[in-house]
């Protein structure tokens, strides 16, 4: 795939193009603590090597941007993106991270919208499972040492997950990672994701568990499988969205297959001991639903339904 021309009409906010041993060539992203470039470096070999340059924010905690650096330095799994370097130019803290060309899974989704296509099922199914992968390794990460990290992403939503040019399916954004045992996130008590996509229990500030994300991945589920948010409606404001998700009254439409609706039905309980506990768990009867209808995907049909979609060279 060929990556995606540089768009010269966004605001570089960085000294100059050049940042560090880095060449920007456009902004790709902007949350709340940082700014996304795409930027070029030479690396070992002397070939030029396409980087995800994150930068923190101007105001921002350098505390907590440090934090998601140490923690990315401990996980390593080919379903999580993985940082290159992390380092300062410009009184500016950054990280580069593995650019991934297939872009995020929103902006597919968004693609498959403005064609007036519905999602493919098997796709949608093959999405979560690698999601579950990344999570199944990231709830069990531990420490240098050994000691278990326990860690919760926090924020696992559509435009958290992300395409490799191959095809590989990867989670990403650890800002609001916590941990029980590190000095990472934000803690218990704030609800530090992406409003739509939180758990009923995050909503009320309590406790988090492995459970929170499962239940972020189940919303993302719904939305690719039966084709829209189960708990966002249009023109409802925040309080409406916090109400429907704490009340989680989720009805599947008959359109869905029975198994996939008992799948969704279980990820998106508000009571925690009926809910996915385990990654692991939510992966056992989506696996089986998905090898009864024969909906195994290879990295290959990945990269050629991102082709089709998104318009993308190989």
């Amino acid at each position: 795939m060929s990556t995606p021309p540089p768009d010269s009409t966004r605001t570089v906010e960085v000294p100059s193009r050049r940042f560090g041993k880095y060449q920007i060539r456009s902004r790709v992203g902007v949350g709340g603590m940082a700014e996304v470039f795409l930027a070029e470096a030479t690396d070992e070999k002397g070939e030029q090597i396409n980087v995800a340059l994150k930068l923190m924010r101007k105001g921002m905690s350098e505390a907590n941007f440090h934090d998601e650096a140490d923690l990315m330095g401990l996980l390593a799994h080919p379903n999580l993106v993985q940082m290159l370097e992390v380092g300062e130019a410009f009184s500016r803290p950054y990280l580069a991270l593995e650019f991934l060309i297939g872009g995020d899974l929103r902006s597919v989704m968004d693609s498959h919208r403005q064609q007036m296509k519905g999602f493919p099922t098997a796709m949608g199914v093959h999405v979560t499972l690698e999601v579950l992968r990344a999570l199944a390794y990231f709830h069990q990460a531990k420490t240098r040492s050994g000691a278990p990290l326990n860690l919760i992403h926090s924020d696992v939503n559509p435009a958290n997950v992300f395409f490799s040019g191959n095809g590989e399916v990867k989670l990403g954004d650890f800002g609001v990672a916590t941990s029980s045992r590190a000095n990472i996130g934000p803690g218990d008590g704030i609800a530090a994701g992406k409003l739509s996509y939180l758990s009923p229990e995050q909503t009320r500030g309590e406790k988090l568990t492995p459970a929170s994300d499962l239940w972020s991945v189940g919303v993302m589920l719904h939305e690719l499988a039966v084709g829209y948010h189960p708990f966002l409606k249009e023109g409802a404001d925040e309080a409406k969205v916090m109400a429907a998700i704490r009340n989680a009254r989720v009805v599947i439409p008959d359109y869905v297959d029975k198994p996939l609706a008992a799948v969704l039905q279980r990820a998106l309980t508000p009571d925690l001991k009926l809910r996915y506990r385990t990654a692991g768990e939510f992966a056992g009867p989506l696996f089986a639903y998905a090898l009864d209808q024969n909906l195994g995907q290879t990295t290959r049909a990945v990269q050629e339904w991102l082709e089709s979609v998104l318009g993308l060279l190989a």
